[in-house]
């Protein structure tokens, strides 16, 4: 019996060594790797845990060479050493240092980087134009762009600019309500196009009903009334019904594309809609010095963004200018709206479900811009209900509007994240 007791001590003695020999191999393998005093991804004993989605909290193991630069943040509370060393994120260098036991273990976090959203780098006071630049970082974080030299197919006029999918762009604001709880009505919202020389361009988001521009100057009928009873006439991605919005000529004037002699332009929008918004919200809208030159279909219709914004607003067929405090899109607004993706895309080619699913100001119906169409008296430019860029005859037909405006530059920031549920607010 004690033979059986002593064989059994000795085999859980060489048991136990081994056990301990192969746990403390196995440690010394996980000895942290160095590069010029900076723990390496690919070292045997880290542990790189990336996120799975944006604040889910959730993580998966990844066996990246490389720490990640872009998309992902350091997680320094969840970042832990298993003998107590210290990890910390080198920013100038992207890396990660540690301070400590080198056979330590480590396990480091990353979480998906969530830009700031505006109510994070504003303040009550701010004006709206400055609180739009800080939420500036870099080309494209939270779909804004800055228009500099440097930027691809960019307009190179130093505009801050809004561009993606609907969905992920974050620039609604009211406009013409005092919300008290940060909610606005539907009709009440607008979208940021970006920033002018100071001034912030807000396009309406749903299309402008008759009760808002009114039943005389280029009315038409509505959206639902004679010569657009067919609802093959486009999908409306806003919330006023068809029968609610009204469609105008361009000019049933004189019928030329002339926009002074409009009467959508003196009447409708530049008189009933003033009218209706109150002197409260009108006197917060800049009068504007609006480019309405144009140009022929070849030099805007056939050609991408950069080269249609050059051909409308830096070298128009001539050098028509109005002065007044609303207007409609132009049309290097509308292109520049799309995913920098699309800005290599003709703009007549824009009906194409990659560029209109990822283009904010597109909303399914057809509605006018402000640029005539040179090449004939009587055209002007206007976006299909599919997507695309042409022109039609200023008096031929009605289309939908949406109002535009530039917010005088004195204007502040009232809070709000720019979600349609949570728009920015207008002090």
């Amino acid at each position: 019996m004690k033979k059986h007791i002593k064989l059994l001590a000795v085999l859980g003695i060489i048991l136990v060594g081994s056990f301990s020999f192969y746990l403390f191999k196995g440690y010394k393998k996980d000895a942290l790797v160095y590069e010029n005093n900076k723990i390496k991804p690919s070292s045997s004993g880290i542990a790189m845990m990336l996120e799975t989605s944006a604040g889910s909290g959730n993580y998966e193991m990844t066996t990246r060479s490389e720490w990640p630069t872009e998309g992902y943040v350091f997680n320094a509370n969840l970042s832990k050493c298993e003998n107590g060393s210290e990890l910390s994120w080198d920013n100038e260098n992207k890396k990660v240092l540690m301070s400590g036991n080198k056979s330590d273990k480590c396990y480091v976090y990353f979480d998906v980087y969530v830009p700031p959203a505006i109510n994070e780098v504003c303040s009550n006071g701010d004006t709206m134009s400055n609180c739009i630049k800080k939420l500036y970082t870099k080309q494209g974080e939270n779909n804004l762009y800055l228009h500099d030299s440097t930027l691809t197919n960019g307009a190179k006029d130093n505009s801050y600019r809004y561009a993606g999918s609907s969905e992920t762009t974050n620039n609604f604001v009211c406009f013409g309500y005092d919300s008290q709880d940060g909610s606005c009505p539907n009709d009440n919202l607008y979208r940021i196009i970006g920033v002018f020389d100071g001034e912030v361009k807000l396009i309406k988001y749903d299309y402008a009903k008759s009760t808002l521009l009114g039943t005389d100057g280029d009315y038409y009928n509505t959206y639902s009334g004679a010569g657009w009873s067919s609802s093959s006439y486009g999908t409306n991605k806003g919330q006023n019904s068809k029968s609610e919005i009204g469609v105008y000529y361009w000019n049933n004037n004189t019928r030329n594309n002339t926009w002074s002699e409009s009467r959508l332009n003196t009447i409708n929008l530049n008189k009933n809609y003033i009218n209706n918004i109150g002197t409260k919200w009108s006197e917060k809208i800049s009068t504007h010095t609006w480019k309405i030159g144009g140009n022929t279909w070849s030099n805007i219709g056939e050609q991408t963004a950069p080269t249609a914004y050059q051909n409308e607003i830096n070298s128009p067929a001539t050098n028509k200018t109005v002065n007044a405090k609303v207007g409609l899109m132009y049309v290097s607004d509308y292109g520049y709206a799309a995913s920098s993706s699309s800005w290599s895309t003709a703009l007549s080619s824009y009906n194409n479900a990659n560029v209109t699913a990822n283009n904010w100001m597109y909303m399914g119906l057809y509605e006018w811009t402000l640029a005539p169409q040179t090449d004939r008296s009587d055209y002007a430019f206007r976006v299909s209900d599919a997507g695309r860029v042409y022109g039609y005859g200023v008096n031929h037909y009605g289309f939908a509007a949406r109002p535009v405006l530039y917010l005088k530059s004195t204007i502040g920031y009232g809070g709000g994240s720019g979600t349609a549920a949570k728009p920015i607010l207008v002090n």
